[in-house]
């Protein structure tokens, strides 16, 4: 027998219309960086008195189904993910459409199928669900993201859906991205990461040996930038709340932010924040002489309209996820 390339693994994913439904085919076949969603079997041991020196007795007490995959952000593929990770997305226009996701509390389920070489093994997970999104780039590179899943049925030895093909669209690069920050453009972003994540609860039921429901809680956003020090307006916005201010107050500075990767008005991806708190400027002396960069912390501040904390904009051809 011989054995099977690594590289030979495709991820599909569709949207379930209802929980407890699988979905029998896929909107993508995606491509995946790194990481995997996989069973995760959850075994006890009954360690008790006996006469034996052996170790204790072992049963099987769940199998939760779980994990994160990495991979290139493509306009097509993020729009679902987005969605997914927020909870809510509304379509306009038409080629291209615009794919605005925004958080809602009850984020759809998912089925993916998980394919090494084909028919080397195949597995179905039913009723996932999309508890984090990270989102990042920097110079010189492609954009990435990260995305957690939880689920909560296996069947194992499933059918391939096999299509459809996976997608032409090419990866959203660093050249591609624009940084909007208090309004002005800042021409000086060398990377960002953003996360929006769910607390997720799995709750193991009465209902056999999987999960019963996958349940979702509070949301935040965070992330962080590099960004090349010029002035020490941020500075002083982080610290006395004005970029102009010359003593510490207890005021949290908050100011609008965008970033935009375009490639085309039909490639493009966009992360819109109406007010992000600063929680952090580090700024460390380098003895080496190279410019000095600080590291940017915030997070989205909330909003009275949750659409308005965090909403990811994707332009591409496809009309519905």
């Amino acid at each position: 027998m011989a054995g099977h390339s690594g590289q030979f693994y495709i991820l599909g994913i569709g949207r379930q219309t209802v929980v407890g439904t699988p979905q029998a085919t896929n909107k993508f076949r995606m491509r995946l960086t790194g990481g995997a969603v996989v069973p995760d079997v959850q075994v006890l041991d009954l360690p008790e008195t006996d006469s034996s020196i052996q170790r204790s007795r072992a049963v099987k007490v769940g199998q939760l189904l779980g994990g994160a995959i990495e991979g290139f952000v493509r306009s097509d593929e993020i729009a679902m993910l987005a969605y997914g990770a927020l909870g809510a997305s509304a379509v306009t226009g038409a080629s291209p459409f615009t794919h605005t996701a925004t958080a809602a509390a009850s984020p759809p389920y998912f089925t993916l199928y998980s394919v090494y070489d084909t028919t080397a093994l195949v597995d179905q997970y039913v009723d996932c669900r999309i508890p984090e999104l990270t989102i990042r780039g920097g110079g010189g590179q492609a954009l990435t993201y990260s995305a957690s899943f939880q689920g909560r049925t296996t069947t194992h030895g499933a059918a391939d859906p096999g299509t459809p093909a996976a997608s032409a669209v090419e990866p959203l690069v660093y050249p591609n991205v624009t940084c909007t920050l208090g309004g002005a453009t800042t021409d000086i972003v060398e990377s960002f990461e953003l996360t929006s994540v769910k607390n997720v609860a799995v709750v193991q039921g009465d209902t056999g040996i999987g999960p019963s429901a996958i349940e979702m809680g509070r949301w935040s956003v965070t992330g962080t930038m590099t960004i090349l020090f010029e002035t020490d307006a941020k500075w002083r916005l982080w610290t006395t709340g004005s970029t102009t201010g010359t003593v510490a107050a207890t005021s949290l500075a908050t100011e609008a932010l965008t970033i935009t990767a375009t490639r085309s008005a039909s490639d493009e991806v966009s992360m819109v924040m109406t007010a992000v708190e600063l929680r952090q400027i580090s700024l460390t002396p380098d003895p080496s002489g190279d410019p000095l960069r600080f590291t940017y912390a915030f997070s989205a501040a909330p909003q009275v309209a949750i659409a308005n904390t965090l909403s990811i904009v994707s332009k591409n051809l496809i009309a519905t996820l």
